[in-house]
């Protein structure tokens, strides 16, 4: 009997012994991140550096932020663009590593808030390990949050998919995919990856009312896709503006049938963009590729449920066929058209200058700008409440309708003070419209009107809304110039592309 106790104790003692080896042994090795996404999430840095909007020939003090960033092949990452935007110099981490390793930006579409970033191949880090993007959707199933800490170590969330609807997008003029991810256990808006069963779903972009958003595996994909070409030429793009048809009133005016429920009301068409070249104001949009669009401007996504109508456009690769069915003068209509995209920087008051110098011109003193969304927001929080009306409302009304008329809206920004401009020193903020007797339509006619009437003795400058003609004497105003630009360190006087 003591033998049999005394053996049972013995056995006990070395599986005891035995565990405690086993726990020492998992106590020393990490607890490897669900799906093994360590050698596939990077921390970014970068550097900043923007123009002074006000005094465009001058670089404001830069400032540094982050985002994190996903492995799509060796030497790329995936992250969102908002933080790249002005980049003078961009930096990742990788899992394990101690040292930041330079890259740079290989193609970034800030109409959808995506960025490619490559790699210095000649960096020691190991090569980084892509991830696989899944355009699974499934409501409440639950996502996980991946992302690399500045420490160079892996952390995770958790969060569920709600629903995908469409919302504006934070770099650009649109409104674009996005999935939202419900009750997570972090909010963020800076790339993390989120993954469902080892694929990626999407990358975190804005987060709000306990709730993050991301741009979908849909989105990237194609991103991806487009960035294997030499040129990348982006996605499709509305050429019109529509509202909600809800009134009955206006749809007995529009002589539709009572039993005609669906359709949206065209507001506004483009200069550019797809539908720009066929569509109408007072059309009422019926379908887009023959899927119906309801009163809302949305459509059944076999998925998604109801999605906004912007969708149909842009989930098209450029030049591909595709058609409006509409409500036209009492009748439907079959409008056939391509996709096609409203460049920002073609808009008569861009919404986006981004990595570029604003464009300007010094004279005497007066410094000439070109009107833009950047512009505007000069005039800080609320700003379409703080501009000049006569300013926001090109803006408002004008941006999206650049013509060969005008491309451009030039404006006298305001003066610095000198000894040739005393008594105009309060100017400012008004719309050029003739420069020495020529029209200006975009900035560059300015280096051309500074030429004209050479033997008048002054640059004459009329303005829009009746404001007082501007007289500039020519006199030595080569040399004023050069003061005036030493005094306010103006290393050049013109920028313009």
């Amino acid at each position: 009997m003591k033998k049999s106790i005394i053996l049972t104790i013995t056995i006990g003692f070395i599986g005891l012994c035995s565990s405690c080896r086993h726990a020492d042994s998992a106590a020393s090795s990490p607890p490897a991140l669900s799906g093994s996404w360590e050698n596939s999430l990077v921390y970014i840095e970068i550097s900043i550096a923007r123009y002074d909007g006000f005094q465009p020939w001058k670089l404001s003090q830069s400032f540094s932020v982050s985002c994190f960033g996903t492995a799509v092949g060796p030497r790329e990452i995936l992250t969102i663009a908002e933080p790249l935007a002005d980049a003078s110099l961009i930096r990742v981490k990788c899992f394990g590593g101690n040292e930041f390793v330079p890259a740079e930006i290989k193609c970034i579409d800030y109409d959808i808030n995506l960025c490619l970033l490559t790699i210095n191949d000649e960096s020691n880090n190991p090569e980084l390990k892509a991830v696989s993007f899944s355009e699974d959707f499934k409501k409440g199933m639950e996502l996980v949050g991946n992302w690399l800490a500045p420490d160079g170590t892996t952390k995770t969330s958790r969060g569920f998919l709600d629903r995908a609807l469409a919302l504006p997008c934070p770099t650009s003029y649109q409104r674009t995919l996005a999935f939202v991810v419900s009750n997570p256990s972090r909010q963020t808006s800076s790339g993390e990856l989120y993954t469902h069963n080892k694929k990626g779903i999407g990358i975190a972009y804005s987060a709000a009312d306990k709730d993050n958003f991301l741009i979908p595996a849909e989105t990237i994909l194609r991103f991806l896709k487009y960035t294997d070409n030499n040129s990348y030429a982006g996605f499709g793009t509305p050429g019109y503006e529509s509202y909600d048809l809800l009134d009955p009133s206006v749809r007995k005016y529009l002589k539709m049938p009572e039993d005609m429920k669906e359709g949206n009301y065209v507001s506004s068409v483009y200069s550019q963009g797809t539908g720009s070249g066929v569509l109408q104001v007072g059309d009422v949009v019926l379908a887009i590729n023959n899927k119906p669009i309801n009163a809302y401007g949305r459509y059944k996504h076999p998925e998604y449920e109801e999605t906004a109508c912007e969708h149909l456009i842009q989930r098209q690769e450029l030049g591909q066929p595709i058609s409006f069915t509409v409500w036209r003068n009492g009748e439907k209509v079959q409008l056939e058209t391509q996709t096609s995209r409203f460049d920002p920087k073609e808009m008569l008051v861009p919404y986006q200058e981004y990595d570029r110098q604003p464009e300007y011109m010094a004279l005497g003193g007066y410094v000439f700008q070109k009107l833009t969304r950047d512009y505007l927001r000069l005039w800080g929080d609320n700003w379409p409440g703080k501009a000049p009306p006569h300013l926001f409302q090109y803006d408002r009304n004008l941006a999206m309708k650049p013509s060969e008329d005008r491309k451009d809206i030039v404006v006298l920004s305001f003066v610095l003070p000198a000894p040739i401009n005393l008594g105009y020193q309060n100017l400012g903020r008004i719309v050029v419209k003739t420069f020495n007797g020529l029209e200006i339509r975009q900035m560059s006619d300015l280096l051309t009107a500074v030429s004209e009437n050479p033997e008048s003795p002054f640059h004459v400058v009329e303005f829009e809304m009746d404001y007082p003609t501007l007289i500039i004497p020519k006199q030595n105003l080569d040399q004023i110039d050069q003061a005036i630009a030493q005094i306010y360190g103006i290393q050049k006087t013109v920028n313009i592309d």
